[in-house]
């Protein structure tokens, strides 16, 4: 009867071992990889992201609902559906070719498959709202106290430590929310930001 109970046991503890095993490899393969063009990853930190592509579009075939996306050498088929959310563009058929993107994705019998696909918006600045390159340095040679400004290096911080306008301030974009608090207290100030250029 021991060793009934033993054989049991070790049986039990096996089971057990076995479902936590089976459950770390599930989550494991729960966590997709991203892959990044190179450009992309100068200012976006998606390679920390799980489950994202992003790269610049190469080509969408609308009767197989796949687009082709190229991160530098490599190309991705992307298949998408009428629940993929589309951001910042009418049609996957209106994207235009070498638009950078970023796709959330799943798997899904095997194949990646696009939950959202987001077109790369650049902004519009109104020109009144522009400031030239003598205008900072005029202001950057008062001292933000004396100009009564806030220059703000939306780079990311390795671009930001490689060098920056003398008196910016690092507020990557990515982490606006998490900083806006800390560096924009006085709210008389002007705030003036720059990146790495129009995008």
């Amino acid at each position: 009867m021991l060793v009934r109970r033993s054989a049991c046991s070790a049986v039990a503890a096996l089971l057990v071992l076995m479902t936590g095993a089976l459950q770390l490899a599930t989550a494991a393969e729960d966590t997709l990889p991203s892959k990044s063009d190179a450009s992309c990853l100068k200012c976006h930190e998606y390679d920390k992201m799980p489950g994202i592509l992003a790269g610049k579009l190469y080509d969408v075939a609308s009767k197989s609902n796949t687009l082709q996306l190229q991160m530098d050498k490599d190309m991705e088929v992307v298949h998408f559906d009428a629940s993929t959310v589309l951001a910042n563009a009418p049609t996957f058929k209106e994207i235009p070719k070498q638009e950078s993107v970023k796709i959330t994705y799943i798997k899904k019998d095997g194949k990646i498959f696009a939950q959202k696909v987001e077109v790369k918006k650049g902004i519009a600045v109104p020109k009144e709202q522009l400031a030239s390159v003598e205008e900072v340095a005029q202001l950057v040679a008062k001292g933000p106290e004396k100009g009564k400004y806030v220059l703000l290096d939306s780079r990311p911080d390795n671009l930001f430590n490689e060098g920056h306008i003398p008196t910016a301030v690092s507020m990557p974009f990515f982490a606006f929310d998490k900083l806006a608090g800390d560096l924009l207290k006085d709210k008389e100030a002007l705030q003036i930001y720059y990146c790495s250029g129009y995008s």
